[in-house]
């Protein structure tokens, strides 16, 4: 009988899902081949019959993890640094960056980098492949998917001189008589929630000051 297992695996915690032949439990340490070669895992869950058509399959669940995969994968700390180190000295004349290496259980090796120019790295990784007898692969990480913080939309009083672009409602040119920044107090500035009370007498000073303009030029009805 065939089950499907999701499974976590690589550095940057991929999840897949994998066939094999009886389901294992969750926190299960496993062995699966997949499309970045031979590797640990960790079992998650089975995928519910609703979500399995979606997923992809990966690969194949080998094995549970066994003392000899757990010995080797005991050295690979060690061994990737020093990996990580190598291929970033040898890649110092190309636009390119290695921040990090992984090895798999059946050598390759996985160079996380990325690249701020245009490069045509294949002689680097045959070089690479050739000096460590590994299969040296790139990840790159420009191109894993990333989620943004949305960009933070300013309130605005939409007044001339709004302090909402740098200090505030403090900093506010919107009334600005005899050279002194009164502040503004519509309650739209970033940094003016609370009112001051200066901001306070600023505000009704000026709608006084315009209802008294308004006054002198208003045109009698009758």
């Amino acid at each position: 009988m065939t089950t499907s297992t999701l499974v976590q695996f690589g550095r940057s915690g991929f999840v897949g899902r994998f066939t094999s032949g009886a389901p294992l439990a969750r926190g299960a340490r496993v062995v699966v081949r997949g499309p970045r070669g031979v590797e640990p895992g960790v079992v998650l869950c089975e995928p519910g019959e609703k979500f399995a058509p979606s997923l992809s399959t990966e690969g194949e669940l080998l094995r549970a993890a066994t003392a000899d995969d757990d010995a080797l994968t005991d050295t690979f700390p060690a061994r990737e640094a020093a990996l990580l180190e190598a291929a970033t000295a040898a890649a110092s004349e190309l636009p390119l960056a290695f921040v990090d290496a992984e090895l798999t259980l059946d050598g390759h090796l996985i160079l996380h980098g990325l690249a701020w120019g245009a490069c045509d790295a294949t002689p680097l990784f045959a070089e690479l492949s050739a000096r460590f007898g590994l299969a040296v692969r790139l990840l790159d990480l420009s191109q894993t998917a990333v989620t943004k913080d949305p960009e933070p939309v300013a309130a605005k009083c939409d007044k001339p001189g709004c302090g909402s672009e740098g200090g505030g409602c403090s900093s506010c040119g919107t009334d600005s008589r005899d050279g002194a920044k009164k502040g503004c107090a519509s309650k739209s500035c970033s940094s003016g929630k609370v009112k001051s009370a200066d901001e306070m007498t600023a505000y009704f000073a000026d709608l006084r000051r315009k209802m008294e303009q308004s006054a002198e030029t208003r045109t009698p009805l009758v």
